[in-house]
């Protein structure tokens, strides 16, 4: 802002400078021009006259600057003379310079002559220092519009994003009379919103988490104490008979199960988050959202060396999100690199039922049949997972996310290796 109004206060002070020297430069050389031109022709025409030549025989349309002449007898009257040299009959007031004439050494009148000097060109000058001065105003008007509506106005909200970022912002910003950044304020509003309803989305899931948890924790001890009852008698010997160790068996079967119960729900607690994901379903174009997928992992495919084959679909608008679309790709083709035997992963295209599939493939050993149907549980881990790092987590974001998509995954094998198809609306 400071560094602005400086300029301003340059371009004008600059501004002013030019314009001053130019129209002392141009009015003093017009000054100068214009009395050397006039003073030449009459000099010439005196001495014209003072060497014999009558005034009436003077061809005055030959010379610039005197435009008439007039003559006056030495001996003339003296109120005559004071009227001559008054200027009397001179036309428009122009300017007139009056000169003594001598025949050699005696004097015989009077010569006025009637000039236009070189000052007629001040007018044009002047005219071009106005047009400056205009167009310095011009440019004065323009940067101070920019000031206003622009840089100050700018100015304002470029703190704005950093006190977002700090959850400091809680009042929708205004916009300005000049809206020319209103989709940017629209925005910042948006994400403001979005940022603040995510960050009481986020304490009601904690509070709630913590609650449960503390809650399923202190239930616990209960079964976990009669558990540990049931097995000391049994262990001590002290039912005496075979009915009463089977129902203290049954017992901590029951105890067991209720744990177990009790588990899921800390489980499910803990994935609760997910559930609140939001998805903004829209339009988007296959081309270019499959080009996103290969830019990621087309060089990092490369250096691992695995060959990465994509087929080239045909271009058409999609139902989804294509940010989540994109959290769900990243998820497969991840799984294929670290479950696949790294030969080939590959991406082909298909429409079925008026629905877009996107297949992923990769070669490598695939999941047993029998674990097919659990690939997609929280926190399932198929026996090919041995030795390798992972929660379980990551095919059940994937369902979950193409399922507020209002769309579809599943996976197959087949004889080399493992497929995952997504099924999108178009």
């Amino acid at each position: 802002m400071k560094r602005f109004d400086r300029l301003i206060l340059w371009t004008i002070s600059i501004g002013i400078a030019v314009i001053a020297l130019f129209a002392a430069y141009g009015f003093r050389l017009a000054g100068d021009l214009g009395d050397k031109t006039y003073r030449i022709e009459v000099n010439r025409i005196t001495r014209e006259i003072s060497d014999g030549r009558e005034p009436d025989e003077l061809k005055l349309e030959e010379y610039t600057h005197v435009r008439n002449a007039a003559w006056l007898e030495w001996n003339a009257e003296p109120e005559a003379v004071r009227r001559f040299f008054d200027g009397t009959g001179v036309q428009n007031n122009a300017e007139y310079t009056v000169k003594p004439i001598f025949h050699g050494e005696e004097p015989a009148g009077y010569l006025r002559l009637e000039y236009v000097s070189g000052t007629s060109r001040s007018p044009l000058l002047l005219l071009t220092v106005m047009l400056l001065g205009a167009v310095l105003a011009a440019i004065s008007s323009l940067l101070l519009y920019i000031r206003r509506q622009i840089i100050r106005p700018f100015h304002t909200i470029e703190e704005l994003p950093y006190a977002l970022s700090k959850g400091k912002l809680t009042q929708d910003m205004k916009e300005s009379k000049s809206r020319f950044f209103g989709r940017f304020i629209w925005g910042l509003n948006l994400l403001r919103e979005t940022l603040d309803r995510q960050k009481q989305t986020n304490l009601r899931l904690e509070k709630d988490r913590q609650t449960l948890i503390a809650s399923l924790s202190h239930e616990l001890k209960t079964p976990v104490a009669a558990i540990k009852l049931y097995s000391s008698a049994l262990a001590e010997g002290l039912y005496d008979n075979e009915d009463k160790r089977r129902a203290s068996a049954g017992l901590i079967g029951q105890k067991a199960a209720q744990i177990e119960e009790m588990i899921s729900s800390i489980i499910a607690a803990s994935v609760s988050s997910l559930q609140e994901t939001e998805v903004h379903v829209a339009e988007f174009y296959l081309k270019e959202w499959i080009r996103r997928v290969v830019e990621h992992y087309k060089e990092r495919l490369a250096l691992l060396k695995i060959p990465f084959e994509v087929a080239v679909p045909e271009d058409k608008l999609l139902l989804g999100d294509p940010d989540k679309l994109l959290e769900v790709m990243d998820n497969l083709l991840e799984n294929a690199i670290k479950y696949g035997d790294g030969s080939l992963i590959r991406i082909s295209f298909r429409e079925e039922d008026y629905r877009q599939l996107i297949i992923i493939e990769n070669t490598g050993k695939p999941v047993p049949a029998t674990e097919l149907p659990h690939i997609f549980a929280s926190f399932w881990r198929g026996s090919n997972s041995a030795g390798r790092q992972g929660n379980g987590l990551g095919l059940f974001i994937c369902r979950q996310l193409m399922r507020k998509m209002d769309g579809d995954i599943y996976g197959e094998a087949y004889d080399e290796g493992m497929r995952f198809v997504l099924v999108l609306r178009y």
